[in-house]
């Protein structure tokens, strides 16, 4: 897309920063009154034009003002708007709700994710991974008609409520040394680690097969290595940028937590990212998603989000993300 001059990037600036705050249509009379009493409203007027041509501006009326387009916000979120402190409200506010002694790691992300919603208004969304889960001992105990019950135990925790059937036909002997096997295979063993066990099995294992399978898919449904947090889901009703039935949607998808991972997490080793649309944030049209890493040690181990209207106050969702994420940071050592 063509690199836009600095007037037009400060037409554009200001249209966001007033449509931000108002959430109506923002008119040239609107912005000469209020950003730039220096340039003419005819100027004013043929810049939004062309940045209505260029698809950052839409007009719902012919006679109405100019509302930003999702590449408007992109660019906007990445390049034009200003970076404002938090305010020392802020701040007390977030240090007093840290401060009080926290023991669980769990407990400490629930704290930052109320902590993130209250202070910016929107939906918070923080995922917590945990890549240090090692699978200690795995036990099949034989019950009756070809069934038994499986124990894992990692480092973590221990899950004794799964149940697999068994190939009929069993030799005595069968449950005994099918928990050799699999502790041979899967013990000490990270859970990120594991992957397609069926590639692992020779011949001589395939009356094993089934077990395995039914074991690794155990694990892989029971044993999470990554936990979603959220707080504040309701507040989209506070905005009027959805109807009725999006917010619908949009709450109905923040309560299926595993559904949120693909909306914060992100492939790039960025510090933030912004994803803004339908295309972008999860199929919901007027929605926006700022996340950004927290760490322990220098290592990422989570990130941390807000999901809001398009027209979210991006400079204070960063600044709050940034600040908390620090403190995140710091707490966790």
């Amino acid at each position: 897309m063509t690199e836009l001059s600095k007037r037009k990037k400060e037409i554009l600036k200001a249209v966001i920063d007033d449509f931000i705050v108002t959430a109506n249509p923002v008119s040239s009379q609107d912005i000469k009154d209020k950003h730039l009493p220096d340039v003419s409203s005819a100027t004013i007027r043929s810049e939004l034009s062309a940045l209505e041509e260029m698809g950052y501006l839409t007009q719902p009326h012919v006679s109405a003002g100019r509302v930003p387009s999702n590449i408007a916000y992109k660019l906007y979120a990445s390049e034009l708007m200003q970076n404002k402190p938090l305010g020392k409200d802020d701040i007390n506010t977030i240090k007093e709700q840290f401060d009080n002694r926290l023991f669980d790691i769990e407990e400490v992300i629930k704290k930052a994710a109320k902590i993130i919603s209250d202070i910016t208004n929107y939906t918070s969304v923080i995922l917590l991974k945990d890549d240090d889960i090692v699978i200690r001992n795995i036990k099949l105990v034989g019950l009756i008609e070809n069934t038994a019950l499986v124990i894992i135990v990692t480092n973590k925790q221990v899950l004794k409520d799964s149940f697999i059937t068994l190939p009929d036909g069993l030799d005595e002997n069968y449950i005994d040394t099918a928990n050799d096997l699999l502790n041979g295979m899967f013990t000490g063993k990270n859970i990120n680690d594991l992957g397609d066990v069926d590639g692992m099995i020779d011949g001589e294992l395939d009356n094993f097969r089934s077990v395995f399978l039914n074991v690794l898919e155990i694990i892989k449904e029971n044993i999470k290595h990554e936990n979603i947090v959220t707080d504040g889901e309701y507040k989209i009703l506070d905005y009027p940028d959805n109807d009725r039935d999006s917010a619908r949607k949009f709450i109905s998808t923040i309560q299926k937590k595993d559904n949120l991972n693909y909306l914060i997490k992100d492939s790039d080793d960025i510090e933030f990212s912004v994803k803004i649309g339908k295309e972008e944030a999860g199929g919901f049209d007027n929605c926006a998603v700022v996340s950004a890493r927290y760490s322990l040690n220098g290592k990422e181990i989570g990130r941390a989000g807000v999901i809001g209207p398009v027209r979210m106050d991006y400079s204070k969702v960063y600044s709050v993300l940034n600040y908390v994420c620090k403190m995140l940071d710091k707490i966790l050592k």
